[in-house]
């Protein structure tokens, strides 16, 4: 009574990704998923709706949409959630970034120094942050030492 084998469509792959309950509202459908060291994309289809006791997560599942050949079943691989905004996104390395009294803040370079401007951290990624704030594009930032450009 036990199969021999098993048939499987595999040109569309899903991703079954266990989101801590804390981050479950960042989380949309149609989000952008990104398997890390692979070339794999993939869309958030599904959001569970109750909580594991066991590990505090909800479950999403994600279709892998491009590259569903650079991963196979059964892997477990790391992602990286790419949250859809409408505002517009910069990514800074994390030593231009201060941090005070619970706000975070760049130096952006003016005629007689810097001036303090205050962002929004969107998301973290292995190599900075991904932040908003009010600025053209055109600004000249403090990329390091925003620690001694805070204490100044």
């Amino acid at each position: 009574m036990s199969p021999l084998y098993r048939v499987a469509n595999l040109d569309e792959l899903w991703l079954e990704i266990n989101i801590p309950q804390d981050y479950i509202n960042d989380v949309k459908i149609g989000d952008k998923i990104q398997v890390q060291d692979s070339l794999a994309e993939a869309d958030i289809k599904v959001l569970g709706q109750s909580v594991y006791l066991e590990n505090q997560t909800v479950l999403a599942r994600a279709v892998i949409k491009d590259n569903p050949s650079s991963v196979w079943i059964g892997q477990k691989v790391t992602i990286q959630h790419m949250q859809t905004s409408d505002a517009v996104t910069y990514k800074l390395p994390d030593t231009a970034i201060a941090h005070n009294e619970g706000k975070t803040y760049v130096f952006i370079r003016v005629k007689d120094g810097f001036k303090v401007s205050e962002i929004t951290i969107l998301g973290k990624q292995a190599d900075g942050s991904v932040i908003t704030g009010d600025f053209t594009g055109n600004e000249e930032l403090a990329i390091n030492n925003a620690a001694a450009l805070k204490a100044v």
